[in-house]
C-alpha cells in the first residue's frame, strides 16, 4: 500500500472516529477538551445536580441524607450512570481497530 493511500486512510479514520476529545493548548500547556450530549441547558443543570446528589449519597452512605434533600436517589444515580456511558469513547476505540487493521495490511498480515 502506498504512503498516500495509508495517509488518506488514516486521515479518514481520524475524521470519522476522533470525535470526543479535541486537542487544545492553553496557558498551562496542551490538554484535551471533551464533549458529551445534553438536550438543553436544563438537562445540563440536572446532570450537575445529579452529580452533586450522588456524591452526597456516596459520602453519607445514605445516613443523614433526608428523602426531602434527595427525593429520588435511584433516579439520580441512574442519570449519572447514563451520562458516564457517554464519556466512553466508542468511536476512538473503533479508530484503534481500524489502525490495527491498517498496520496488519502494511506488514503483510504480520503484527
Amino acid at each position: 500500500m502506498k504512503k498516500k493511500q495509508i495517509r488518506a486512510r488514516l486521515n479518514e479514520l481520524k475524521a470519522q472516529k476522533l470525535v470526543h476529545l479535541k486537542p487544545k493548548t492553553g496557558r498551562t500547556g496542551r490538554y484535551y477538551e471533551g464533549t458529551y450530549r445534553v438536550g438543553s441547558y436544563s438537562d445540563l443543570m440536572f446532570l450537575v445536580t445529579n452529580l452533586i446528589k450522588v456524591s452526597a449519597l456516596a459520602l453519607e452512605k445514605n445516613e443523614g441524607v433526608s428523602e426531602q434533600e434527595i427525593p429520588d436517589a435511584q433516579y439520580n444515580v441512574l442519570q449519572v450512570l447514563l451520562h458516564a456511558l457517554q464519556l466512553i469513547p466508542v468511536e476512538e476505540l473503533e479508530l484503534l481497530d481500524g489502525i490495527s487493521q491498517l498496520i496488519e495490511e502494511v506488514n503483510g498480515g504480520e503484527l
